[in-house]
């Protein structure tokens, strides 16, 4: 245990200080190549770095590949996690350079749940699908309709962080609080190894943070934001706790469903109305729009808009009441 102690704190600080030095070196590159966007929640519009998110991914995979070398045990779970990141990352990237249409970057999302079919018939003593863990009753077995919801256990997640992604630092953050929960869920049912290559994504956001907090001088772009919410529904998946990810994640989903069962379907965050206004001060608004979807930001804004900072204060507040609820789920499982 010492030893699996030890290779755990080297793989998390090589993803943490890759991720940390590559944000900056991938930001400079697309600021050079004039990859920007707009952040539109500032007065003075300022152009900032996007697709840098990319940086998560690459630190995740050179913390994971030492993992790897050092505890091959791992090796199965730690291949189809980063697949999974990768196939959610390349969606990302094409759509950030090129637009894709709502619907087909939630159907192209969809395949991400390959490798963990693969890897499940490769070893499905070792990746477990149809046999969630939940609170109290413990081990379920489900069959028609966990295979039926499998295909959006990877699209569900990555597209919902990716919705809720329109200010400063909240993928970072409310990821981060989310993972904790997770952590816990999956030492109490006993996968270590899935709780250490949470673990790691869990530094990776943390090093990306500080450039990502407000003022933001990167954004993630749909690389980095469907990557890591694919990332957590794999990493639920493998651990098999997949009600406390639910849980943890429900400030995205809820989001997510807002926007969905209003525009009807699966749109272009570029096609939708906007469902708030900047004033020339930078206070945050409801644009009173009829035809923009209720959003989570709609809702924290109010009648009386709000400030950037508060806005984001206001959904991790929204976050940690959804972590501390999955933290008690996975209390539960004890």
């Amino acid at each position: 245990m010492p030893m699996y102690i030890l290779h755990t704190l080297l793989s998390v600080a090589i993803t943490f200080t890759v991720t940390y030095i590559l944000t900056d070196i991938v930001a400079k590159y697309m600021r050079r190549i004039g990859h920007v966007g707009v952040d539109i929640h500032k007065p003075h519009k300022p152009t900032i770095p996007t697709s840098v998110g990319i940086s998560i991914v690459i630190g995740m995979t050179f913390g994971c590949i030492v993992l790897v070398i050092l505890n091959s045990t791992v090796w199965l779970k730690t291949m189809v996690l980063l697949m999974t990141m990768w196939i959610c990352s390349i969606i990302g990237l094409i759509d950030d350079f090129k637009v894709l249409k709502g619907t087909t970057k939630m159907l192209a999302t969809v395949i991400a749940i390959i490798p963990i079919i693969i890897g499940h018939l490769m070893a499905p003593d070792v990746i477990v699908l149809g046999r969630p863990i939940v609170p109290i009753l413990r081990r379920l077995r489900l069959t028609i309709v966990y295979w039926l919801l499998l295909p959006l256990a990877i699209a569900g997640p990555a597209n919902a962080v990716n919705m809720l992604e329109v200010l400063n630092g909240v993928m970072p953050i409310t990821c981060s609080l989310a993972l904790v929960p997770l952590i816990l869920a999956c030492i109490i049912v006993g996968d270590i190894n899935v709780a250490v290559l949470a673990t790691l994504l869990l530094s990776a956001l943390l090093a990306y943070l500080p450039y990502n907090k407000y003022p933001a001088k990167v954004f993630s772009g749909d690389t980095g934001s469907l990557a890591v919410g694919g990332a957590i529904g794999a990493l639920a998946i493998l651990g098999r706790v997949e009600l406390v990810a639910m849980a943890a994640l429900s400030p995205h989903i809820m989001n997510a469903f807002y926007v969905v069962s209003f525009m009807r379907g699966f749109k272009e965050h570029r096609e939708i109305p906007r469902p708030v206004k900047v004033s020339s001060s930078g206070v945050i608004m409801d644009s009173l729009n009829p035809r923009a979807p209720i959003t989570l930001v709609r809702m924290i804004v109010g009648k009386e808009g709000a400030s950037e900072v508060e806005v984001v204060k206001g959904i991790t507040i929204v976050q940690l009441i959804s972590s501390v609820i999955a933290l008690a789920l996975a209390l539960l499982m004890r």
